[in-house]
């Protein structure tokens, strides 16, 4: 199904939120943030991320991919 996220987070939650206070650049957080959403469970799909991050899931796809490569 399109849009549905088998990504291992290696980070915890609370690490996520860390970073995510830490980022400088909007591109950085943005990243650190669907991160955040997913491990917390709070979305179920980087479809619903999009939706709630405002940003086309391609590019959130695109970003996943980047994380997945270290």
């Amino acid at each position: 199904m399109v849009g549905v996220c088998k990504i291992e987070i290696s980070e915890s939650e609370d690490e996520l939120k860390e970073l995510l206070r830490d980022q400088k650049t909007a591109g950085n957080k943005e990243q650190v943030h669907l991160l955040y959403l997913l491990k917390s469970q709070q979305v179920e799909s980087v479809t619903h991320a999009a939706s709630l991050l405002g940003r086309n899931r391609v590019t959130l796809e695109r970003g996943l991919r980047k994380y997945r490569a270290g």
